[in-house]
């Protein structure tokens, strides 16, 4: 017979496991709608909610004997998803004007990057992954960060661009999604205890997609929009 602190550790357990399915299926849940809703669909929009949406299951149907293969796999169609992304917002920004008209933002914004970059790096390089890999999962983690990166700069240089409510929709949702993968290395790789950091990453996981799901329902960015040529 259990006593009462297996029950509750194995109910725990459970309760984990179904919370982290529940979490996965946010994002095809929202790609649904999104099928179902908007009538005109953009290509890369689209294409990054589903690739983001196959991710999601592939990491559902996670095996054990099968973890680095998940890991490489559900990685390289996370970062392809938010390649797409960042193509979507790039549709809307004339990179003439952007450097034109935004030369210091552009540099503050790289002396940024390149920091943020050098700490993930010293963040992630003295890390022991437990794989015969090393090489090609640091790789795919310093790749990973790089265009999460190249995204919230995009995303904010189109919302200086246009200062429309669509493309602040876009910011709000690529920061959102930035910081919540940026907490996510916190909690995995520094301290799986902080539990409230997972907490927090999934939340503004969510509010990310939301916001960009709303923002796929406005046709036009250029609603609002400033004038440079």
């Amino acid at each position: 017979m259990l006593d009462f602190f297996h029950f509750s550790l194995i109910l725990g357990i459970v309760s984990s496991s179904i919370f982290e399915t529940l979490e996965l299926l946010i994002v095809p849940f929202i790609t649904l709608i999104y099928f179902i809703t908007i009538r005109d669909k953009s290509k890369y929009f689209t294409l990054f909610l589903v690739i983001y949406s196959i991710s999601d299951f592939i990491n559902i149907r996670d095996q054990d004997e099968l973890y680095e293969l998940i890991y490489f796999a559900c990685n390289t169609l996370y970062i392809i998803s938010y390649v797409f992304l960042l193509l979507e917002i790039l549709k809307f920004i004339s990179l003439k004007g952007v450097l034109k008209a935004f030369p210091i933002h552009i540099g503050v914004l790289l002396l940024l990057n390149f920091y943020i970059i050098f700490v993930m790096t010293t963040i992630i390089n003295p890390i022991d992954f437990e794989t015969e890999h090393l090489s090609y999962v640091r790789v795919v983690e310093h790749l990973y960060n790089f265009v999460l990166l190249s995204l919230l700069s995009i995303s904010f240089l189109n919302y200086l661009f246009h200062e429309s409510h669509k493309a602040l929709l876009l910011f709000c949702g690529c920061l959102l999604i930035t910081f919540s993968e940026f907490l996510l290395i916190g909690y995995y790789y520094l301290s799986e205890k902080m539990e409230i950091l997972g907490l927090i990453s999934t939340l503004f996981n969510v509010l990310a997609f939301i916001l960009f799901f709303y923002q796929s329902k406005i046709n036009s960015i250029n609603q609002n929009s400033n004038s440079f040529s």
